[in-house]
């Protein structure tokens, strides 16, 4: 009990850490070297790693549930995927409406977000799917 208990901590952890730092590499690096409008901002980097903490503490919670035994690590992948969409298009699509900005970009900012949860999920997998959970 206690050791499964340590192993989603760690999953959490690791989860909403890896998230950030795949986040920050993409927006704050990769991005404004593509994009000339775009520029790397480091504004509010602690609430966006809590933020990161919350929602790979969600994926954790939901992991068991939609765990299968078979392919783990797809199924976490998936899962991130998911939640990625969940997450991300909603607020993105009210904030394309609010600022009149382009419904490509709703798109584009959602496959991104698929491929980071989805980087997500593969880490809780990871760490989850030996043993029991």
């Amino acid at each position: 009990m206690k050791t499964n208990f340590l192993r989603k901590i760690i999953a959490v952890a690791l989860c909403g850490f890896g998230m950030w730092v795949v986040a920050g590499l993409w927006h704050n690096l990769i991005l404004p070297s593509l994009y000339k409008d775009t520029h790397a901002t480091h504004d509010g980097l602690g609430f966006m790693l809590a933020a990161y903490f919350v929602l790979a503490g969600f994926m954790v919670y939901l992991y068991p549930l939609v765990f299968i035994r078979n392919k783990p690590i797809i199924n976490g992948m998936k899962l991130g995927m998911f939640v990625g969409v969940l997450w991300i298009f909603p607020y993105t699509l009210v904030m394309a409406g609010a600022h009149e900005t382009s419904a490509v970009y709703v798109f584009k900012n959602t496959l991104w977000h698929i491929v980071e949860q989805g980087i997500g999920g593969i880490i809780v997998a990871s760490i989850l799917r030996k043993g029991e959970i």
